[in-house]
């Protein structure tokens, strides 16, 4: 191999250059281009005075180990902080319902999890407490179903539309009626097989798996930089020795060429070997016709913005002490979750302050994101209004977008990825694709899967 290019500056693109410079020989050149004025891709943090306000991502599950190796690789192990741990609720349409604990992603661990809740009354209390103990007569799948589908079956509906919803697309900012089971918590089916029924299965799920878990860990299960993540994805820029990296370079096409392709860009042409190309599936599907343009087509991204409001403590009025809410369909609210910052990550925002950071646009109805910042603002102020007592407007408020933000995980989605990446091997030789699309939305899935096709890229040689 003479050169490789990588096409996308986010973290995925960042951390294929920083590995590549680790294991591909002193000769092959690394070219990595970006086609906006910044590396960091949707990571950005946004800095003013003792604030440090994410734009995009503001944490990952600290149990999945590829970020925290990342961040100990560069020189970075000494900056992580872990999230602060206290009540969560959710909004419903009669108001804010603590989260009840003893819960993982909202599947109770213990029959009596719910008893006190107010989100149930006392005979779906009841009714779930029967599904618990006595689990319906069906058996785990074998193939991938939808995660809602599998869900309501052994809960009910009520319990998944009041909280496992929220919780859920929260997340992935999907319809949970048609998410991947298998892609997205295939946890819960392995643990199903194992032990019989998906309650015994979370009851058994070792500390370490049980993401969300409401009020049994003093330990956050999250984790982020003590000065937030683009303090990441500069130092991977700043560790880069060998790659050449071009800014304001978009890629307009990819053509086949004898020795590789071809990349025709706003700079100039380009000749490469081989291939990364971390970009959105609607990319992929203009650079690379031959594959199979069906599967990326169904991976439009939703569209989400969020608003982080700074107040000074005396100016708001919080309805709890926690760490915010995420919001059901069936409230009538436009946003769809709220963050306490200085209550989940208290280095980030100084005493005296509050610093609320709220996410809008749901799936099919996400045209809020194209509002223009004041509109963006003023309805993330009008929801939290009704829940709170705002004394005075904000001293600061950053409104950001993701317009090319997470792809669904549909039914079957790692089985059409398998087929996608075996076509790639036949068509492109010497393509990879790599990020949120594929092999898992949280950003140490999309560094774990691009670091092992840049060993195996180096194996192959």
């Amino acid at each position: 191999m003479r050169n490789l290019t990588i096409v996308g500056g986010g973290i995925t693109g960042l951390t294929a250059a920083f590995y590549a410079e680790r294991y591909l020989p002193e000769d092959v050149s690394i070219t990595l281009l970006e086609a906006n004025d910044r590396l960091g891709g949707k990571i950005d943090t946004f800095e003013t005075g003792e604030f440090a306000v994410e734009r995009g991502p503001d944490s990952y599950v600290f149990r999945k180990t590829a970020m925290t190796e990342l961040i100990h690789d560069v020189g970075l192990g000494d900056e992580l902080v872990r999230n602060g741990v206290g009540q969560a609720y959710v909004l419903h349409h009669d108001g804010l319902h603590p989260i009840p604990k003893q819960t993982v992603m909202g599947i109770p661990l213990d029959v009596d999890a719910f008893k006190q809740t107010s989100l149930l009354s006392e005979d779906e209390h009841a009714a779930l407490r029967a599904m618990l103990l006595s689990p319906p007569d069906i058996t785990p799948p074998e193939t991938d179903v939808s995660l809602g589908l599998y869900l309501r079956e052994r809960v009910g509906d009520p319990i998944v539309d009041r909280l496992i919803e929220p919780l859920l697309s929260g997340i992935y900012a999907g319809d949970i009626d048609k998410m991947s089971a298998l892609s997205t918590f295939p946890q819960f089916i392995e643990g199903e097989k194992k032990y019989g029924s998906l309650y015994e299965g979370m009851r058994h799920l070792r500390p370490e798996q049980r993401v969300a878990e409401v009020g049994a860990k003093k330990v956050g299960q999250f984790a982020s930089l003590r000065r937030g993540l683009k303090s990441l994805t500069d130092r991977l820029a700043e560790r880069l020795e060998r790659t050449e990296v071009i800014l304001n370079c978009s890629v307009e096409q990819v053509e086949e060429i004898e020795t590789g392709y071809r990349l025709l860009t706003n700079r100039g042409d380009m000749d490469s070997e081989r291939l990364v190309l971390t970009v959105p599936p609607r990319l992929i599907r203009q650079f690379l016709p031959k594959v199979d343009s069906d599967f990326l087509a169904d991976m439009k991204p939703h569209a989400t913005a969020t608003c982080s409001l700074v107040f000074k403590e005396t100016d708001i009025e919080l309805p709890f002490v926690g760490t915010g809410f995420v919001t059901s369909q069936e409230a009538d609210v436009m946003i769809t979750a709220c963050t306490f910052i200085d209550q989940k990550w208290p280095h980030a925002v100084p005493d005296g302050y509050h610093v609320l950071r709220v996410f809008l646009g749901r799936p099919g109805a996400d045209e809020i994101v194209d509002a223009p910042d004041e509109d963006i603002v003023a309805t993330a102020l009008r929801d939290l209004g009704g829940l709170m007592n705002i004394k005075a407007a904000p001293l600061q408020a950053v409104v950001s977008r993701l317009r090319d933000g997470l792809p669904p995980y549909a039914v079957f989605h790692a089985d059409r990825v398998r087929a996608l990446r075996a076509e790639m091997s036949r068509v492109y030789p010497g393509v990879l694709l790599a990020g949120i699309a594929y092999d898992g939305i949280g950003m140490p899935d999309c560094i774990k899967s691009v670091h092992e096709q840049i060993k195996q890229l180096a194996e192959l040689g």
